[in-house]
C-alpha cells in the first residue's frame, strides 16, 4: 500500500515537472512574441509602402510606354523596401 501511495507521489511530481516546464516555455514565447511586436508596426508601414510603389510603378509602366525606366525604377525601389522588411522580419 506504501509502495502505491510512493509511485503516486513520484508521478504527481512528474506531472508538476512537466507543467512547470510547459508554463516557462510558454513565458518564453510571449516574452519573444512582444519584443517582436515592437517592429510590427515597422513591418506594416514598410509592407504598405512596397504596395505602394509596386502599384505607381505597373501604372506608370503600362500607362507611359516612353517613360518605362521610370516605371521600373519605381518598382525596383520598392523591391528593396520589401527586402528591407524581409531582414527585419528575421532579424528581430
Amino acid at each position: 500500500m506504501e509502495k502505491m501511495r510512493n509511485g503516486e507521489n513520484e508521478e504527481m511530481r512528474d506531472a508538476n515537472d512537466i507543467l512547470a516546464e510547459q508554463q516557462r516555455e510558454l513565458e518564453r514565447i510571449r516574452k519573444k512574441r512582444h519584443h517582436r511586436g515592437n517592429m510590427e508596426g515597422v513591418r506594416k508601414v514598410l509592407n504598405v509602402l512596397f504596395l505602394v510603389l509596386a502599384l505607381v510603378g505597373i501604372v506608370l509602366y503600362f500607362s507611359k510606354p516612353d517613360q518605362h525606366v521610370y516605371g521600373m525604377t519605381i518598382i525596383a525601389i520598392g523591391m528593396v523596401v520589401k527586402i528591407a522588411e524581409f531582414f527585419i522580419r528575421f532579424m528581430f
